[in-house]
């Protein structure tokens, strides 16, 4: 099931909870997609580790981010190839 992250989740100014919260977000609500706006990958993204690119899944669910220039999420590796109009 796809669901979208709650506006209000990236806000806290505290990393690990931020992580912990989206964890059991994911649990509890028996998410299989993660779909979220522009601004909370970016703030996701901060969370992560240095490195070469940001993830493009968390837990096993690829992250979805629909607003985001199609451009910008091909280079991120998590453009929906599943979208309307896509064979």
């Amino acid at each position: 099931m796809r669901k979208a992250v709650p506006a209000t989740m990236f806000t806290d100014s505290d990393q690990q909870p931020r992580l912990t919260t989206l964890r059991n977000w994911v649990l509890e609500h028996e998410v299989t997609e993660i779909e979220m706006s522009e601004r909370q990958f970016w703030n996701f993204a901060l969370l992560q580790p240095v490195a070469e690119k940001p993830w493009v899944t968390f837990m096993g669910r690829a992250l979805r981010v629909p607003n985001m220039p199609e451009d910008a999420q091909k280079r991120l590796g998590i453009y929906d190839k599943g979208g309307p109009g896509a064979i």
